[in-house]
């Protein structure tokens, strides 16, 4: 997720057509889940940086069939109803969007979501929106990456449905979708 902190809108409860009304009116960037919704600070450029360098990194290794987002793209959980945005995405295959997003811009079928974590929202990264993705069926897998040490975690879906964890802090990590990331060049010359 872009984003330094989450703050409350509200404690009202939107529906999630209002959330898209809101969001499109607004002009910037919400998360929404179970009727609240919250919106998204601008990342740190150490943060930023790591996002682009991720993107690049896919897209670089994007196969035939797939799609390499950036933190822009909105994903929906469809079996919890929470939208958020990714610091990076990717869909291979036929994109499906949400179909109650009347815009056609919200996706529902991520094969892999990253997220870049900062102090403010590594707690829900790894916890309640870790939650939320684990239900999105084509989801293969999710990686966190660290702002503050060179720390790369990767949970990959097994055939048995599992999940496997695994940590690289040196060395490369590759990704399911076929991407190599070195983590020497991605936390090389990172701006503070």
């Amino acid at each position: 997720m872009l984003g330094v902190s989450l703050q409350r809108r509200s404690r009202h409860r939107h529906t999630y057509e209002e959330y898209l009304a809101y969001e499109r009116d607004s002009g910037l960037k919400h998360e929404y889940e179970d009727g609240e919704i919250f919106a998204m600070a601008g990342g740190s450029r150490r943060h930023n940086a790591l996002a682009s360098r991720l993107s690049a990194a896919l897209e670089l290794a994007r196969r035939p069939g797939c799609n390499a987002f950036q933190s822009d793209q909105k994903v929906r959980v469809l079996a919890t109803g929470k939208a958020t945005y990714p610091d990076a995405s990717m869909v291979c295959g036929k994109i499906e969007g949400d179909p109650a997003d009347p815009t056609g811009y919200t996706i529902t079928n991520p094969s892999l979501a990253i997220e870049v974590l900062s102090a403010s929202t590594e707690e829900e990264d790894r916890g309640n929106k870790w939650q939320h993705y684990q239900l999105i069926p084509s989801l293969e897998e999710y990686v966190l990456v660290s702002q503050t040490q060179p720390r790369v975690e990767c949970y990959r879906r097994l055939v048995t449905g599992t999940w496997e964890y695994r940590m690289t802090t040196e060395g490369t990590v590759q990704l399911s979708n076929g991407a190599l990331i070195d983590v020497v060049s991605l936390y090389a010359d990172l701006p503070d």
